[in-house]
């Protein structure tokens, strides 16, 4: 029997459409990304304007400090084999030179955006399928219940897609047992029910095609007066390493501000939920 690796490499093939033909692209060990998405509101994730933690800040991994921060067996090939630089080790092996940088943004920062990578749906699927156990590993060290069973809920991306107001990482929609009839109305979604909880894990990919898994974010619906600012949801925030960086009226509650803050944007009208688009819903 082929070790994974191997068969990732040997086995996946997505069919493309390009302008009017179709191409048909063997992908290899960790898929490529999806075309950006930007939702609308504040991003908390920008390096400037409504980042309450600045450029950096809250950010408690090291991006260049060790191995770790990016898987070691999925990767996006296409970038990867189009890249001089990425072979190299160390930090930044082109100094000053753009576009060379392995280490990219931080990819496990909450606040450091990933850099912009275009990927194809296939790429993405691809990556996903392949970056799963470890996804699920990471947040499981959080100790969180949601954190372990999220992956059991109702789905509601058809693919990985980029979110802005996420660091621009690739993300993947669910919603739990008690939150997905409500959710699945969407834009007409109105007042989520108590104890319905969102969940959104993310990855990065470097332009030099590495692949790390990105935080969890989570939103729990709380009881009426649990937090009037948050509209009585419960943020936190888990990184990649089983950190909790915050939690809502919880320990670093301060940390988790900048969700209130961007999901006000729409908390009149869609009681604080952005959703994703159209295209990227499952059916």
């Amino acid at each position: 029997m082929k070790p994974m690796k191997s068969r990732l490499l040997t086995t996946t093939v997505i069919p493309l459409a390009i302008a009017a033909g179709f191409t048909l692209v063997t992908v290899v060990a960790a898929p490529k990304a999806v075309a950006g998405h930007h939702q609308k509101g504040c991003n908390p994730c920008a390096a400037r304007g409504c980042n309450p933690c600045g450029a950096r800040g809250c950010n408690p991994c090291n991006p260049c400090a060790g191995a770790a921060s990016y898987s070691s067996k999925c990767v996006v090939p296409r970038l990867a084999s189009a890249n001089p630089c990425a072979a190299k080790r160390g930090c930044n092996p082109c100094a000053a030179k753009r576009g060379c940088n392995p280490c990219g943004a931080n990819p496990c920062g909450p606040c450091g955006a990933a850099p912009a990578v275009k990927l194809t749906k296939g790429e993405t699927i691809a990556v996903y399928k392949c970056l799963q156990g470890e996804m699920k590993a990471a947040y499981s060290k959080s100790g969180n219940l949601w954190a372990k069973w999220y992956a059991h809920w109702k789905k509601f991306s058809n693919q990985p897609y980029v979110s802005a107001t996420h660091g621009g990482r690739f993300v993947h929609n669910y919603a739990s047992k008690k939150a997905s009839g409500q959710y699945a109305k969407f834009e007409k979604v109105g007042k989520m029910t108590r104890g319905g909880v969102l969940a959104k894990e993310s990855f990065s990919v470097t332009p030099q095609g590495k692949v790390s898994v990105g935080p969890l974010f989570l939103m729990e619906k709380m009881k009426t007066g649990f937090n009037k600012a948050s509209g009585d949801w419960c943020y936190t925030l888990i990184m990649p390493n089983g950190q909790t960086v915050g939690t809502t009226n919880g320990k670093g509650s301060k940390n988790v501000k900048f969700c209130i803050d961007c999901h006000a944007a729409v908390a009149d009208n869609q009681d604080a939920m952005f959703f994703l688009p159209a295209k990227f819903r499952a059916k």
